[in-house]
């Protein structure tokens, strides 16, 4: 083998870390594998393309120069190791070339000829010159990106002979970047018997293999024709194996019965029928089947003048599109379908090949409609294009009258032909693109028919026609990233190059886009599309890429227009060019065309500078040009346009621009003498149904006699005949003339007087220059039969021909029955009354469920000609309907003559609704053909579906409980039915029984394990879809057992619950309620308990036997009890201070042993007082952290406040409003708890709405309207103190202290002033002395921030601006864009990747690489705001904000208290004391870096000030600041209302106003540490995703506040990043998911999805949690909503309905593959063989401790080289892998973690991570 490498360029791009085959952008075969010719993931612009900068980049030339030509289109791809994309050119010298897409670089390129491989010789062949020179690689290859295999068939020799007997065509398999040959390969076909006649076998050298290559279900497909129709050559359509060196298929299109056999010579034997299709790939959608188009086969065919059905085999397939069936398990071919015009026997005499062009099938979802799911597109040299039903192609004579019974025919104008593809688009309505050679591309687009068949309408064409040859490539659109309006029309033609138009015509004008010029572009070219490049190979040894950005060294004339010119003729102009730089030399020119000439020497010869013009001429001459008729293999061409590019070489003064100056140069050749066309080239008429009314006028069309020329044609003879036109021995007669029944005269254009003319032009005609002829034809016949004549015009100006088609047949009759279910039939006989329709019963036979049941319909032709189904309304349904709805019975659906067609309704009730009554279903199929007799037809099925009975019985046997629906439950944090009761086996009908036991009235099932009964009426408000309740119940999968997302399937005693009336008997039908007395107790209230802190301390119990009735009982004694979590009982003769009272509804568990009464929930305590004593009022103080019990609060204020107290701020007092539960509040907006709630803070977190209130307390409510559901009253409801001040009223149980906030202030300059002089002591358990002494503190907020960027934000450091583009992103793992982005958001979302980046304010892009050709930006394109927080930059056009993780773990922010300085003291005992002061008066407001707990994007704005913090207790930790959990804050600083955590277990909360010491975590610990910080110098670097507000909105007349507790604050790691939509069918997170309806808390869904190693916690409903990696299903964060508390803690916030309160692990570290251990090395994921191990020799199984380490230490110890990892715990060692095994992607390696490393991957199951030494 010889290979050349540029191994220095090739090995310094292998650099690249981390990459990824098969990029987007790649070109991996000729256009898509439909052919569709829609192409939008290459990032082709039109805005860059048409802005000036886009130009050719580079150009390589072969070391063979201009005698070495590309055929095949070239192919783009990046290889996984090296990351570089590459183009891959290959040659008829059988030679393959990479190079660097970006700059050209040559990285490999592979001689066959070298290796005993030389390309076939074209004069081997005679009289063919189709390609000139040799034959090589002719077909384009394709690529497997899977194993980066490139595929492709090469013609050479079969040994030192030559000859086109000793022709062979071998199938390779090379690597793509090495360009070396897999093992096993070549193969050679030569003497392969086709599968469908084992005595037609390949022979290499009478074929060509010009179609382009196509993978379908690991089988590479190949076509191959005819060298010039020349030998005995036969179609092939041939499938290797991609894994294996074997051939799988091999179809021949001409064989078995019918098919002329092989004689065993070079002339005889041959079918023809060959696959050449103009270059076009074998198509497929990739549902298991092929399509090609076949040529002509003169030598016989099956389909004479019979109607045949596309589904019966036809062994002799000429002019066909023919579908071929793929066996799924073997690779296989069977012919599936066809469809053959009506016309074939004239198109193979008149040599119009159908299969010049190929098949495409256009987007199937734009291009369809009535019941046709997907199109097929052929047109070829005939120049008619058929559209058809990719899924009933239509057969032979189908249609009406024997003509084609396909959805529609378009003849191309002038009957151009057409040698490639058209081509779609399926954006913006639809359209199609049709090049007949010599005329300008057609433009249709889509509609539909009456009846929704899609139709096509010629709307527009472009203003170039194409060359008058063979060789304008396929119609290509490509769209910038898939978005309607971009979309670009490609056209390559061989004599203008590459065209380019805007896709959709404006006007009816085709918008062309200039394009650099492509010269020698060779026939039937598509671009190869790149990175927002293209590519073309040349047929003179050049491979060309062009691309943006590109300096031209000169403006040139472009393009020069000559304008018309006559033939024999020359016309001069001159070239007018200005320097664009300073030019060393011009060292000449190139022309590319023979037909415009320039000579060097008009050239200047010397230095130009800047701006120096200068001009030359250049000569359009056709004085030797002669009219050429065309090959044999193409149609008779015109005059036309001619066009071609001159290239001016240049050495450049400057470096950086191109050394090549292109100039397009066009013009018009035009026949001074007369020159004769005919179109359309062929003329189908409509069929005739004999002794039909149409048939007494026949059927009418028109051609039309063209004088091309300018000078006058005279017309000189006429003639027609029935044989071959082109053939030297074809016999031609004179025109018959006669009269007509009105004397009109007639001429007749064959023997029989069917096809006839009644205007005929006379011999001697004249048409002047330019002019045209228009004639009109008749064609009738009452003879049944195919007909077909070809009229040859004669004239001065040459001869002409066209041919004309027609047929004849009877009348159809149909038959229709359907299926017994015993192998018979029963008729449906014909309407009695055809006019009035008729109908017909089908019943299908009951169904207990889950059984399908078929009837199948048939419809049969007796008749003789084609029938037709007119009318066909499938019934549809997902119970009873047609199995294919769209396919079955079709409308247009024609059915030969003895034959039938059939379709299916399928009855498929699925599981049946338990004890429901019977269900009846029915439908109606409407149908109608063309047989007059037949009628309109109703048939109409029945089915009905019993349902089985479960459970306890009645009297009657009939099931006793019904089914009543399903139900959202547990909302609020109560169930609907308060007993459970739980069992692996669960079914309902068990749960029935148990509730039956219980005497309950209602049963339910949930989570297909639990069953819920009780006497509680469900509420109408939580009844859901019976969809949402699909779980499969544990005892009996057949069952429903309740739902995702808590819900539950519920039954109901039929003898005591009546759901029409909502009567229920022997049970009040209502839930648990609030007891008011329990003996001498009265009920005061729902307050907060803490398990380190209890509310109630002297005394406890718990236990099944809890009730309010016991719980009294055994607190009898003391003053105080409640009841907690259903089951436990405190009693108490005081109250701490540090419980806050909450609204009643927050204590939802019913009691353990008395579901009537409501026993608290969690961190709820329902509380009773004894007569007499007071009910104590709500604490001013909030909970204690817990982390001391012993803990007192002292507090010195200068005033006493009272209850009556005003607030002050920029509000109005609306006064007492009532408010519901959480199901109707009155404002519903937002939301907002607090232990140190005030009216100013809820006022501050309510900006931007219209109203606020205050509640319960320390509850917080915002909206923009008042619900109706909310009305004033007086009745004292709103009479508890502030939970943060104590002299404020916030509200009271169900009474909202409602305010109207006031427009905000539009004063630029606006200063509030804070006065204080409060004394705060705390005394803790360690003798901690806090004392804060105030001063008078005015703050201004006239100052505008200055923007920053954070030189760190969590893990991430800010490196600097860098460069980005659009065509290659700089960070491509992931993308958000969000209108509020903050850098902050940015780096939460990047949380896993090394790097991060936002852009264009609102962009935030992640990666763990940059792209290749970024880099550092000093330009100042940074400086946009961020869009949610205009205190930061965030990137700008063209460039990244760029982060960086420099710790080596990537992960969010640190959460730890930083101190500037820290001493440790070994003194027991010590007081510390902290200062809080502000000297400024009126100093502007700044960013505060250093506040301390607040999330590092909330702006919050305070003066310069210090804080200094001394404390000295025994400890061994002297930097973390591990104390009391608490939170300093100055009392000029607040923070936002938002979901934040402190990050830390450590920080202290102090407020002018009031002293606050809340938990940040149920574990923190109480370890202390001797510590000094100065506050300035602090950070906390967690998330928040809360938009900023103006200082001046947070700071109040009165004391500060904290943060809002509406997510508990939570233990470092772990931080808060938002609230994320969710949904039931799609779930945001997807890692891993529980539920805990009782004890659900923050931390507890932390801590689980830390156990099973995720980074994304998540929770919902307040006791659902979910684990994952990424929020996946566009689930975005920055969702209000998020209000539910914890089941398991109520100062706690758990999400809300489909939201999740969101959290992400800082210091997660996602799993992955590890890519060495010792010196073995990662080499990739493989799949496990099915039947035996891939890895044979020793192996070992570790459930509980495998990680890669151990396996691979395993494998080195006993010897072996390699070591696999299976399953997540087992290990396979060997020396060797089977050769069956494949390697798949690495993300199918990427399922199972290692049991002893959850930081690892451990494969999956049938894969294994293979590591070798």
């Amino acid at each position: 083998m010889r290979l050349s490498w540029a191994s220095v360029a090739f090995g310094a791009s292998c650099l690249v870390l981390n990459v990824f085959a098969y990029d987007p952008t790649d070109s991996i075969m000729d256009g898509d594998s439909s052919q569709s010719g829609y192409l939008p993931n290459h990032n082709m612009d039109p805005a860059v393309i048409s802005g000036g900068s886009f130009g050719q980049i580079w150009k390589y030339s072969t070391p063979a120069g201009g005698s070495e030509q590309f055929y095949a289109k070239p192919l783009v791809f990046t290889p996984a190791s090296t990351g570089r994309q590459v183009v891959l050119s290959f040659s008829e010298q059988n030679r393959i070339y990479s190079l660097d897409a970006a700059n050209g670089t040559l990285y490999a390129t592979r001689d066959l000829g070298l290796e005993g491989e030389p390309p076939f010789l074209v004069s081997d062949l005679g009289q063919c010159n189709d390609i000139s020179g040799t034959i090589g690689i002719t077909g384009t290859p394709v690529i497997d990106p899977n194993t980066e295999t490139i595929y492709f068939w090469a013609k050479s020799y079969l040994g030192a002979g030559r000859g086109y007997q000793n022709g062979a065509y071998r199938f390779h398999a090379i690597d793509v970047v090495t360009l070396k040959e897999k093992p096993g390969f070549p193969v050679n076909l030569q003497g392969t018997p086709a599968d469908n006649d084992n005595t037609r076998w390949f022979t290499g050298g009478t074929v060509l293999q010009r179609p382009s290559l196509n993978i379908v279900n690991g089988v590479v497909f190949a076509g191959f024709g005819g060298h010039c129709d020349q030998y005995n050559y036969t179609g092939w359509l041939v499938g290797m194996s991609a894994s294996e060196p074997k051939v799988i298929t091999a179809y021949t299109t001409n064989g078995g019965p019918g098919a002329p056999p092989q004689d065993g010579t070079w002339t005889g034997g041959g079918g023809d029928a060959g696959i050449w299709m103009g270059g076009s790939a074998i198509a497929s959608d990739h549902t298991g089947r092929v399509f090609f188009v076949t040529g002509n086969g003169w030598r016989g065919s099956v389909n004479q003048n019979l109607p045949a059905s596309g589904r019966i085999t036809l062994h002799t397939l000429s002019e066909c599109v023919v579908n071929m069936a793929v066996n799924a398990s073997t690779g296989v071919v069977t012919q599936a379908d066809y469809f053959e015009p009506y016309t074939y026997t004239a198109m193979d005499a008149g040599d119009r090949d159908l299969g010049a062009g190929g098949v495409i099938l256009p987007d199937p979802k734009t291009f369809n409609g009535g019941g046709i799911q997907r199109l097929a597109i052929a047109v070829g040299k005939n120049g008619i294009a058929y559209v058809m039903n990719a899924d009933n192609l239509g057969g032979y004579k189908l249609g009406v009258g024997g003509t084609d019974g396909i959805i529609q025919t378009i003849p191309m104008p002038g009957g151009g032909s057409v040698f490639a593809n058209s081509g779609t688009y399926p954006l913006e309505g639809g359209f199609l693109y049709i090049t007949p050679a010599g005329y300008n591309t057609q433009v249709y687009s889509l509609g539909h028919t009456n009846t929704g068949i899609p139709a096509f309408t010629l709307v527009a064409q472009t203003p170039d026609t194409s060359a008058g040859r063979p060789g304008t490539g396929p119609a290509t659109v490509t769209t910038y990233q898939g978005q309607a309006g971009t979309g670009i029309l490609w056209v390559a033609d061989p004599d203008a190059g590459l065209r380019a138009y805007n896709a959709v015509p404006v006007g009816g004008v085709m918008t062309k886009i200039n394009l650099p010029a492509t010269p020698s572009v060779s026939k039937y070219q598509r671009p190869a599309f790149g990175n927002g490049r293209y590519y073309l190979s040349t047929s003179n040894g050049q491979i060309l890429a062009y691309g943006s950005p590109v300096n031209m060294p000169m403006t040139c004339t472009s393009p020069t227009d000559f304008g018309s010119v006559p033939i024999g003729s020359l016309k001069t102009l001159n070239i007018n060019c200005t320097a664009n730089i300073a030019i060393t030399k011009i060292t000449g020119l190139v022309l590319h065309k023979i037909l415009f000439t320039a000579l060097n020497s008009s050239l200047p010869t010397g230095a130009l500078a800047k701006g120096a013009s200068f001009s030359f001429p250049v000569t359009f001459d056709l004085t030797n040009h002669q009219l050429n008729s065309g090959s044999t293999s193409s149609p008779q061409v015109a005059p036309g346009v001619q066009t071609t590019s001159i290239d001016l070489l240049t050495v450049n003064g400057v470096t950086g621009y191109a050394t090549t100056q292109p100039v397009t140069l066009t013009g018009m050749s035009i026949s001074s003498a007369p020159f004769i066309t005919m179109n359309p080239l062929q003329v189908d008429f409509d069929g005739i149904v004999v002794g039909s009314a149409d048939q007494e006028t026949g059927s009418d069309s028109t051609f039309i006699i063209n004088n091309v020329g300018l000078g006058s044609m005279t017309i000189t003879g006429f003639g027609w005949t029935n044989g071959s036109v082109s053939s030297p021995t074809a016999i031609f007669h004179n025109l018959t003339s006669a009269t007509d029944g009105s004397g009109n005269p007639v001429t007749a254009f064959d023997g029989n007087g069917y096809f006839t003319s009644i205007n005929m032009p006379s011999v001697g005609t004249v048409i002047p220059g330019g002019g045209s002829v228009t004639v009109n034809v008749n064609f009738n016949s009452n003879v049944t039969g195919t007909y077909y004549t070809s009229l040859k015009v004669y004239s001065d100006g040459g001869d002409a021909y066209t041919i004309f088609t027609g047929s004849a047949a009877t009348s159809p009759v149909a038959l229709l029955d359907y299926s017994n279910g015993e192998g018979g039939w029963i008729p449906i006989p014909d309407c009695p009354d055809p006019t009035l329709g008729c109908a017909a019963q089908i019943p299908f036979a009951p169904s207990g469920g889950l059984t399908q049941q078929t009837i199948t319909l048939r419809l049969t032709n007796v008749g003789g000609s084609a029938l037709t189904i007119t009318k066909s309304k499938p019934l549809e349904g997902t119970v009873l309907g047609a199995t294919s709805p769209n396919t079955d019975f079709s409308e247009g659906l024609s059915i030969v003559p003895g034959t039938s067609t059939t379709a299916s309704v399928l009855f498929s009730p699925g599981g049946s609704t338990l004890n429901a009554a019977t269900i009846y279903y029915s439908g109606a199929w409407t149908l109608n053909t063309d047989d007059l007799t037949f009628g309109v037809h109703t048939l109409n099925f029945t089915g009905s579906l019993t349902s089985k009975q479960v459970g306890p019985k009645t009297p009657s046997g009939s099931a006793l409980y019904g089914y009543l629906g399903c139900y959202l439950d547990f909302t609020n944090g109560a169930r609907i039915e308060p007993h459970e009761s739980d069992n692996v086996n669960q079914t309902n009908g068990l749960c029935q029984t148990t509730a039956q036991t219980a005497g309950a009235v209602f049963a339910g099932t949930e989570y297909m394990t639990q069953c819920f009964y009780g006497s509680v009426i469900p509420s109408a408000s939580l009844l859901a879809s019976d969809s949402l309740c699909s779980y499969s119940c544990g005892g009996d999968s057949s069952q429903v057992c309740g739902g995702q997302g808590g819900y539950l399937s519920v039954y109901y005693d039929t003898t005591r619950y009546f759901p029409a009336n909502g009567t229920i008997v022997g049970a009040s039908g209502q839930g648990p309620q609030i007891t008011k007395t329990v003996g001498a107790y009265n009920y005061a209230g729902c307050w907060s308990d803490v398990a380190t802190a209890r509310v109630l301390s002297a005394k406890a119990t718990a236990g099944s036997t809890i009730s309010l009735e016991s719980c009294a009982t055994f607190c009898s004694a003391y003053t105080y009890f409640g009841t907690e979590y259903a089951d436990e009982c405190y009693c108490g003769n005081t109250l701490a201070g540090t419980s806050i009272l909450h609204a009643d509804t927050d204590c939802s568990m019913a009691c353990t042993n008395n579901t009537a009464e409501f026993c608290g929930a969690g961190s709820r305590l329902s509380l009773y007082i004894k007569n007499g004593t007071a009910i104590p009022t709500a604490s001013s103080s909030s909970a204690t952290s817990g982390k001391s019990s012993t803990s007192s609060v002292v507090t010195s204020v200068s005033s006493t406040p009272s209850a009556s107290a005003t607030p002050t701020g920029a509000f109005t007092s609306l006064g007492c409003y009532t408010d519901n539960d959480v199901t109707a509040r009155t404002l519903v907006g937002a939301a907002s708890t607090g232990a140190s709630m005030t009216v100013e803070s809820c006022a501050a977190f309510c900006q931007g709405f219209n109203y606020f209130g205050v509640e319960y307390g320390a509850e917080c409510y915002c909206s923009n309207t008042i619900a109706s559901t909310g009305v004033p009253t007086t009745d004292g409801r709103c009479s508890m103190p502030c939970a943060g001040n104590s002299a404020e009223l916030c509200g009271g149980s169900y009474g909202l202290n409602l305010y109207s906030l006031s427009p905000p202030s539009t004063s630029s300059s606006a200063s509030q002033s804070l006065t204080s002089t409060s004394s705060v002591q705390v005394t803790t358990s360690s003798s901690l002395i806090i004392t804060i002494s105030s001063r008078t503190k005015t703050l201004s907020t006239s100052g505008t921030p200055t923007p920053s960027i954070p030189a760190a934000v969590g893990a991430y450091t800010y490196l600097h601006c860098h460069s980005d583009n659009t065509t290659i992103r700089t960070l491509q793992g992931k993308y958000v864009a969000k209108a509020d982005m903050t850098i902050e958001h940015c780096a939460g979302n990047c949380t896993g990747y090394l790097y991060f980046g936002v852009e264009y304010s609102q962009e935030c892009y992640c990666s763990n690489t940059l792209g290749f050709g970024s880099y550092i930006a000093t330009d100042g394109r940074c400086k946009m705001l961020c869009g949610g927080n205009s205190g930061e930059i965030c990137g700008g056009a063209n460039g990244l904000t760029l982060y960086q993780n420099l710790t080596g773990v990537v992960s969010s922010s640190s959460a730890a208290l930083s101190s500037t300085t820290s001493s440790v003291s070994s003194s027991s005992s010590t007081s510390a004391s902290v200062s809080v002061s502000t000297t400024s008066s009126s100093s502007a407001a700044t960013p505060s870096s250093s506040s301390v707990g607040l999330s590092s994007t909330s702006s919050v704005y305070s003066s310069s000030s210090s804080i200094s913090v001394t404390s000295s207790t025994p400890s061994t930790s002297s930097s973390s600041a591990q104390t009391s959990s608490s939170q300093i804050t100055s009392s000029t600083s607040s923070s936002m209302p938002a979901q934040t955590t402190s990050g830390s277990q450590s920080s202290t909360s102090v407020s002018s106003g009031s002293t606050q010491s809340s938990s940040s975590s149920k574990t923190a610990t109480s370890t202390s540490s001797s510590t000094q910080a100065t506050a300035s110098s602090s950070t906390l670097s967690t998330f928040s995703p809360i938009p900023p507000t103006s200082t001046s909105s947070l700071l109040t007349s009165s004391s500060s506040t904290s943060s809002s507790e509406i997510s508990k604050a939570t233990s470092s790691p772990w931080t808060y990043v938002g609230c994320a939509n969710d949904t039931v069918l799609a779930r945001a997170l997807t890692g891993s998911s529980k539920t805990n309806a009782t004890a659900m808390t923050i931390e507890y869904c932390q801590a689980y999805c830390s156990s099973k190693n995720f980074g994304l916690a998540g929770i919902e409903y307040g006791a659902e949690y979910y684990c994952g990696y990424a929020l996946t299903n566009n689930s975005t964060l920055g969702h209000s909503g998020c209000t539910s508390l914890c089941a398991g803690d109520k100062s706690e916030v758990c999400g809300g309905s489909k939201l999740l309160s969101v959290y992400n692990d800082t210091s997660f570290v996602p799993p992955s593959i590890p890519q060495k251990v010792g010196n073995y090395n990662y080499t990739g994921c493989y799949k496990e063989l099915t039947n035996a191990r891939a890895i044979t020799g020793y192996s070992l199984t570790s459930t509980s401790s495998m990680t890669v380490e151990m396996c691979v230490g395993a494998c080195q110890t006993k010897g072996y080289t390699l070591a696999g990892v299976e399953y997540g715990s087992q290990c396979f060692c060997g020396n060797s892998i089977s050769p069956l095994s494949s390697v798949v992607a690495d993300s199918q390696c990427q399922v199972m973690l290692c049991p002893g490393n959850s930081k690892e991957w451990c494969s999956a199951g049938s894969h294994l991570q293979v590591y070798s030494s």
